[in-house]
């Protein structure tokens, strides 16, 4: 069966081997035109001691990216080819690979325990394994569905949110706290921000394959008492009727700015928004976008090679 025939819901996986030094490129390219479905994948054991992925120029590492199969992924996968083709002008890029996943391959997928962050621990498991007792340890232990590679935290956006979770959390912000997390892929801001304090959090994601995988990661990490999970996007009638004290949003350019006003709508005055998957050529129509009303100011910029996320707060008392 040709890619073109496959039902919707299966998965295009494109790969891409290549040099980590050139890995921010593509993996920027993949995010574009597959809805931050990204991860990156590289060979060697994981060391606890390590804090995050670190990798030197000479490693050699494999970009994945996921498109859901529907009327678009034609498109998409030809402006990822025609990238990938300008790329390889200029670095030494492998031809990639390209397969179709199964909903049981999607579900059986893996990746190494990682560490994000001098605190947080994720790794994959299932809702059938048995999680173990949590150790006497600072760590944060989360638990994801392998099948969600690409919301692990291995991406930057992902890391620059977690550690400004940490942050808030050392800061005391973050206790007795309510989350929105839009597009919350995995949950897993959701999911750190409740076992370092918020009371409760709101998941939102279009993607039908995500919501059901969140829920699943909800009961893994032994949040889910404390989580609600919504398909669809935001505005939302089933989100309750009061404004939240932490906004997350870790999706791309051009859904930030379409959803700016909405965005900054669902915080409490005073409230932190917290957005990534901003590239830096992309992060001055974002900041303008969210500080044209004058309803909020942004407090801090963090940035992970070519990635940036903006901490702001929503003008206002509490």
């Amino acid at each position: 069966m040709s890619w073109q025939d496959a039902q919707t819901d299966r998965w295009l996986e494109i790969s891409v081997e290549l040099l980590s030094e050139f890995a921010e490129p593509v993996t920027h390219l993949f995010s574009r035109y597959g809805d931050e479905r990204v991860f990156v994948s590289q060979s060697g054991d994981w060391d606890a001691d390590e804090v995050g992925p670190v990798y030197a120029p000479n490693d050699i590492v494999t970009v994945f990216c996921y498109l859901k199969m529907d009327d678009t992924v034609a498109n998409r996968k030809g402006m990822i080819e025609i990238g990938l083709r300008l790329m390889s002008e200029l670095a030494d890029v492998a031809p990639h690979k390209e397969r179709i996943v199964t909903a049981d391959e999607w579900s059986n997928q893996t990746f190494p325990t990682i560490r994000v962050g001098d605190r947080i621990v994720i790794s994959p498991s299932s809702k059938d394994a048995v999680i173990p007792e949590a150790r006497p340890t600072d760590d944060v232990q989360v638990y994801l569905s392998p099948g969600l590679a690409f919301g692990t935290g291995n991406h930057p956006t992902t890391r620059l949110c977690l550690n400004q979770i940490i942050t808030e959390a050392d800061e005391g912000d973050l206790s007795g706290s309510r989350i929105l997390d839009i597009g919350c892929g995995s949950g897993i801001l959701s999911i750190v921000a409740l076992k370092m304090g918020a009371s409760r959090a709101w998941c939102v994601d279009i993607d039908e394959t995500a919501v059901r995988a969140v829920r699943d990661n909800l009961v893994m990490s032994r949040v889910s008492e404390h989580s609600h999970v919504l398909q669809g996007s935001i505005p939302n009638l089933d989100l309750p009727n009061f404004k939240f004290d932490y906004v997350f949003a870790n999706i791309t350019s051009r859904v930030l700015i379409e959803l700016a006003e909405t965005i900054i709508d669902s915080a409490r005055r005073g409230g932190v928004i917290l957005v990534s998957g901003i590239m830096n050529d992309q992060i001055d129509a974002v900041k303008q976008a969210f500080t044209q009303t004058g309803s909020l100011s942004i407090s801090d910029t963090k940035q992970e090679g070519d990635w940036m996320m903006l901490r702001m707060i929503k003008a206002g008392g509490s």
